[in-house]
């Protein structure tokens, strides 16, 4: 069942070391076709890229099955995330959050990226303290179909 499509912000490979594309959600269990408009509209209004700051010193456990229509029953562990603004944490996110109800979707309320992926808990010894820093994203259209999260991938055309 995966996720359906949806939409992500899209860092470089070299700032987290996943097995899968590394992301911030925004949507997910969308409509291929509402998650394209989505996109398009996300686009126009805010550009292709924005900055995020990774709070890598505060790791956190996700439960299972954390969207409302998720029964995947995945564990995970990841870093909590903030939109910056010229430098500063902006509320952007709630913007974000008000264009995508007007779409079918899962909307991530917490700005969060993933760093494991499991269909057992996720043990101590695999989550990593980090330095907090600012990473570079991309806002990309998703196909997340996949059950396995390294099959995910980025709908280049559109």
């Amino acid at each position: 069942m995966g996720y359906m499509y949806g939409i992500w912000l899209v860092y470089n490979k070299d700032e987290f070391p996943t097995k899968h594309i590394g992301h911030f959600t925004i949507t997910c269990f969308m409509e291929k076709e509402d998650a394209m408009k989505l996109y398009h509209e996300l686009l126009s209004i805010y550009g292709k890229y924005q900055e995020i700051y990774v709070e890598c010193a505060n790791p956190l456990r996700f439960k299972p099955n954390m969207y409302v229509n998720d029964t995947n029953d995945l564990y995970s562990w990841g870093y909590e995330g903030h939109i910056l603004e010229n430098g500063m944490m902006t509320n952007l996110w709630s913007n974000i959050q008000e264009i995508a109800t007007k779409y079918i979707c899962n909307f991530s309320y917490k700005i969060h990226t993933t760093m494991l992926y499991s269909y057992s808990q996720v043990r101590q010894d695999d989550i990593q303290i980090g330095e907090n820093k600012i990473v570079k994203c991309s806002i990309e259209l998703v196909d997340i179909t996949s059950d396995e999260p390294t099959d995910w991938h980025i709908i280049s055309a559109v």
